[in-house]
């Protein structure tokens, strides 16, 4: 037992770890996308020790804007991913993966926004160098930077609501994964079908499951079986005159 907790364990930090890395991997990879996407670099002027001055320049606003956008969809889509793929690998072993995959994803949205950041200021290296260098008063191009550091949750956030709306549909629908379904109870009012014998005439009844009295010691009650009732019938189609009458089975009882 112990052998086999420690096995699902396992299974269950590996899936955790292997989405932590692919979100990851996927924000190192928007980085260049970021980089691509975003405007032209707007001209400043050095303000001596890497500052420069832009002005209300609408270039570094949209690239920062394309920096949200991009990593807002991102963060959807790697949280419908992440959701399905375990969805899929907890049908497969009947294994509970939501918890572990919703942690290793959000652990990995919080690095792809941070690299992707990093990466796509990286490009722009030999422009933010050129700054940098710059006496003051000069004219300079602005390499791409991201100044408004609170869209960096942007992709954690949208990754654990898509997540948690999918989970939330899942509930719903009650096909949780990795949650077997409970077993059908029994039917409580299942009945035993008998055969009545009266006056040579067959008719059916039904009648209740026996009870178990083994614990109760009690005897069981017999006067709905077929056999009780064929005595019955036969008992009371005697002689008027209390002469005993003879039947054998299966026939009917003379006078």
């Amino acid at each position: 037992m112990t052998d086999h907790r420690r096995s699902r364990l396992g299974r269950q930090l590996l899936v955790g770890a292997c989405v932590l890395v692919a979100v990851a991997l996927v924000g190192a990879a928007l980085g260049p996308v970021w980089w691509f996407a975003a405007p032209d670099r707007v001209a400043g002027t050095a303000l001596g020790d890497g500052q420069v001055f832009t002005g209300t320049a609408q270039e570094v606003f949209a690239g920062e804007g394309y920096f949200a956008l991009i990593t807002a969809v991102a963060g959807m889509v790697t949280g419908y991913g992440a959701y399905m793929v375990q969805f899929s690998l907890a049908r497969r072993r009947i294994q509970d993966l939501r918890l572990v995959c919703l942690v290793g994803g959000f652990l990995g949205a919080v690095i792809a926004t941070v690299l992707t950041w990093q990466v796509g200021t990286a490009l722009d290296t030999p422009l933010h160098e050129a700054v940098s260098d710059a006496a003051r008063g000069e004219s300079v191009t602005v390499g791409l930077q991201l100044r408004a550091t609170a869209f960096l949750v942007a992709w954690p956030f949208l990754f654990v609501l898509q997540y948690g709306l999918l989970d939330g549909i899942s509930m719903v629908r009650g096909d949780l994964p990795g949650v077997p379904l409970p077993a059908p109870a029994p039917d409580s009012d299942a009945e035993v079908v008998g055969v009545c014998v009266t006056d040579g005439t067959e008719s059916t009844f039904a009648a209740p499951l026996p009870v178990d009295t083994s614990a109760t010691g009690a005897s069981p009650a017999t006067d709905a079986s077929p056999a009780t009732v064929e005595s019955t019938v036969a008992g009371d189609s005697s002689a008027a005159d209390g002469s005993p009458v003879s039947a054998e089975p299966g026939e009917r009882p003379t006078p």
